[in-house]
C-alpha cells in the first residue's frame, strides 16, 4: 500500500511542475509575439500553423512509446529540447514597425521653381489620375536653410559634404507667381493658406533628398487659385542651402489626383523576425504537444494501476497553473531580473526551474505501460474504426476550435482594455480554483453528469463567455468568466480524457491520448485562430466575440437533441416486445387481453 501510495504521489509531483512550467508560458505568448514587433495578421498566420507542425509529432512518439514501452527516456530528451527552445525565443530580435499612415505630401519651393514633394516609402512614384483636375491647399510655409559642414577639416570641392543641421528661419517666406503674359505676383506667406488647382495630369521626376532617400517630384506648372491662371512659381530662397516648405493637402472631391502609398517606420528586420521566431515557436511547441501526450498516458496507466482518481491527480497539475502564471506576471510587472530588452525573462526563469524539476521527477518515476507487437498501421485503422472514438475527436475539433481563438486573443485584448500582466496571470488562477473541488472528485462528477453532458456543458460555458467578453469595460470582470474554465476546459478534458481511455483498447493508450489532444489543442486550435483572427481583422473583436457566443450555444443545442434521438431510438430497440396469447377457437382465453384492448384500457 505504501508502495502505491508513493508512486502516486511522485506522479502528483511530476504533473504540478510540468503543468506549471507551461502554465507559466501560456497567457504572455502572444503578448510577447505583440511586444516583440509582430502584426496581429502575423501573430495569427503563427497561432494558425504552429497546430499543423505540431500534428504530426505527438501521434509518431506516442505510437513510438506504446510499441517500444520506453518512455522514460524519450520523455527526458523531449524535456531537455523543450527547456532550451522556449528560452530560446527570449534571445530572437525584435523589431519594430510603427503604424502605416499616408505618405506625406509638400510643397517645395525655391529660386528655380516649385514642386509637389511626395515620400513614396521605397515604392514608384504614383501615376496621377489622368484628365482630373484637383486641388490642394497649401499651408505652414517656412524658409528652411540647411547648415553644411566637410566631413574633414579644410576639405576641398570634390570631397564629401554632410548635413549637421536644419535651420528654420524666422523670415516669413516670399513667393513670386508668374503670369501667362509674363508678369509676376509677389506674396509674402505669414500663416497664410492659398489653394492651387491643376487641370492636367502631371508627371513625376526622381530626385535623391538630403537623407538618400529617393523622392518624386511633381513640377508646379499650369496651375490656378481662385480667380487667377499662373504658368510657374519660385520662392526667395538660394539654392541648394535654402527652400520653402509648405504643408501641402489634396481636397478631395470624388476621385483623388494621387492615390499616395502608406508608409510606417521600421526598427529591425520584421522578416528576419517572424520567421526565426517561427522556427524555434515551432519545434518548441511540437515538443510540447508530445510531453503532454505521453506524461497523460503515463498518468492514466499509473492511476489505472494503482486505482486512483485521474481528475484527482489531474487537480495538481491545474493548481499549479493556477500559482505560477501569477507569480510570472508579477514578476514581469516588477522587472524582475530583465535585462533591459528581455522584458519577459521571469516568465522563462520560472519555466526552466520547473522543467528541470520535472525532469528529476521523471527519471525516478516509476513508469509501467502495456507494449503493443502489432502493425503501426493496424493500430492507427482500429482507433479511427472505433466510431465513438471518431465521435469524440469531431467534438474535440469543434470544442478547440472555440478554445484556440480565445486563448490566441483574449489576452490581446485585456491587454488593450489597459489589464496589468499580474492580472493575465490571474486569469488562469480563476480558471482553476473552483475546478479544484469538482477534479477532487471528478470520478463521481463524471458518473454522475455523463460523458456526454459534460461536453454540452463547455459548448454553453464558452457560449456565455464569448457574450460576456463583447460586454465588459473593465478588464478584471474578465477573471469572473475565466471560472467558466470548470466546464469549458478541466472537466471537459477529464471527460474526453477518460472516454478515451475507456474506449481504446488498452495497448493503444498513447496513441489514443494524443489524438484527442491533437484535435482539441492543434487542428481545433489551427481552425480557431486562422478563421477567428481574420473575422477579428474584418469585424473587431467584439462582434466577433457575440458571433462565437451564438454558434457555441447551437452547438450545444445540435447536440443535445442528437444524444437525446439517439438515446431515444436505443431504448425503442432494447425493448422487448411482450407475447401475444394465442386465441382458441377465435376466443381470447380467459385473463387474456388484445393489444388493442390493453391500449383502450391505458386510455
Amino acid at each position: 500500500m505504501a508502495c502505491v501510495n508513493k508512486n502516486l504521489i511522485l506522479l502528483k509531483l511530476l504533473l504540478f511542475t510540468f503543468y506549471g512550467a507551461l502554465g507559466c508560458l501560456m497567457p504572455f505568448l502572444t503578448i510577447h509575439m505583440r511586444y516583440m514587433g509582430l502584426s496581429i495578421q502575423e501573430i495569427t498566420w503563427i497561432n494558425s500553423v504552429l497546430p499543423l507542425t505540431s500534428l504530426v509529432g505527438p501521434p509518431l512518439v506516442g505510437i513510438l512509446a506504446d510499441r517500444l514501452g520506453h518512455y522514460r527516456p524519450i520523455t527526458v530528451v523531449c524535456m531537455l529540447f523543450a527547456a532550451v527552445l522556449h528560452t530560446a525565443l527570449l534571445f530572437v530580435p525584435s523589431c519594430e514597425v510603427s503604424p502605416a499612415t499616408e505618405a506625406a505630401l509638400s510643397l517645395r519651393c525655391d529660386t528655380s521653381g516649385a514642386a509637389m514633394v511626395l515620400d513614396p516609402c521605397g515604392n514608384p512614384c504614383p501615376r496621377p489620375v489622368a484628365f482630373h483636375s484637383s486641388s490642394f491647399e497649401v499651408k505652414d510655409c517656412r524658409l528652411v536653410c540647411r547648415e553644411e559642414t566637410s566631413t574633414k577639416e579644410n576639405a576641398t570641392e570634390d570631397e564629401v559634404v554632410k548635413v549637421d543641421r536644419v535651420v528654420i528661419s524666422d523670415t516669413a517666406p516670399l513667393m513670386c507667381f508668374r503670369t501667362g503674359s509674363g508678369n509676376h505676383e509677389y506674396r509674402t506667406f505669414n500663416n497664410d493658406r492659398i489653394t492651387l488647382e491643376f487641370n492636367r495630369t502631371l508627371e513625376a521626376t526622381h530626385r535623391q533628398s538630403e537623407s538618400g532617400r529617393v523622392m518624386c517630384y511633381y513640377p508646379q506648372q499650369e496651375f490656378s487659385t481662385v480667380s487667377t491662371q499662373y504658368t510657374g512659381l519660385t520662392c526667395h530662397a538660394s539654392p541648394p542651402n535654402c527652400e520653402v516648405i509648405c504643408n501641402a493637402t489634396e481636397l478631395v472631391n470624388g476621385t483623388r489626383f494621387l492615390q499616395r502609398p502608406m508608409c510606417s517606420t521600421v526598427r529591425g528586420n520584421p522578416k528576419l523576425t517572424l520567421w526565426l521566431y517561427f522556427g524555434v515557436r515551432a519545434m518548441a511547441e511540437m515538443l510540447s504537444a508530445i510531453l503532454v501526450s505521453l506524461l497523460e498516458a503515463v498518468a492514466l496507466t499509473m492511476v489505472h494501476q494503482y486505482k486512483g482518481d485521474y481528475g484527482r491527480e489531474k487537480m495538481f497539475g491545474l493548481l499549479a497553473v493556477g500559482v505560477f502564471s501569477p507569480i510570472s506576471g508579477f514578476l514581469i510587472d516588477t522587472k524582475f531580473g530583465t535585462f533591459g530588452s528581455y522584458s519577459y525573462a521571469p516568465v522563462f526563469y520560472v519555466f526552466n526551474g520547473l522543467m528541470l524539476t520535472t525532469m528529476a521527477v521523471t527519471i525516478v518515476l516509476p513508469i509501467e505501460v502495456q507494449v503493443q507487437r502489432r502493425s503501426l498501421l493496424k493500430n492507427i485503422r482500429q482507433l479511427i474504426h472505433t466510431t465513438e472514438l471518431s465521435i469524440l475527436l469531431f467534438l474535440m475539433t469543434l470544442l478547440g476550435t472555440f478554445w484556440g481563438y480565445l486563448k490566441t486573443f483574449v489576452y490581446v485584448y485585456l491587454e488593450d482594455l489597459h489589464a496589468s500582466k499580474l492580472l493575465l496571470g490571474l486569469t488562469l488562477s480563476f480558471g482553476i480554483v473552483p475546478s479544484l473541488p469538482f477534479l477532487y472528485k471528478s470520478a463521481a462528477v463524471v458518473q454522475y453528469c455523463g460523458h456526454h453532458y459534460l461536453i454540452m456543458l463547455a459548448f454553453l460555458g464558452y457560449c456565455v463567455r464569448f457574450a460576456g467578453l463583447s460586454y465588459i469595460i473593465n478588464p478584471w470582470w474578465a477573471l469572473l468568466l475565466e471560472s467558466l474554465e470548470l466546464f469549458t476546459l478541466n472537466l471537459m478534458n477529464v471527460s474526453a480524457a477518460t472516454l478515451a481511455y475507456k474506449l481504446a483498447p488498452k495497448t493503444f493508450v498513447a496513441t489514443a491520448q494524443a489524438l484527442v489532444w491533437v484535435s482539441h489543442f492543434n487542428i481545433g486550435r489551427c481552425i480557431g485562430t486562422f478563421v477567428g483572427g481574420h473575422l477579428m481583422d474584418e469585424y473587431g473583436e467584439v462582434l466577433v466575440f457575440q458571433g462565437a457566443a451564438i454558434l457555441s450555444a447551437a452547438c450545444a443545442a445540435v447536440y443535445l437533441f442528437i444524444h437525446q434521438l439517439v438515446k431515444y431510438l436505443k431504448g425503442r430497440q432494447n425493448v422487448q416486445p411482450k407475447p401475444q396469447p394465442s386465441k382458441e377457437n377465435g376466443n381470447v382465453p380467459n385473463g387474456h387481453y388484445t393489444p388493442l384492448q390493453v391500449a383502450d384500457e391505458k386510455f
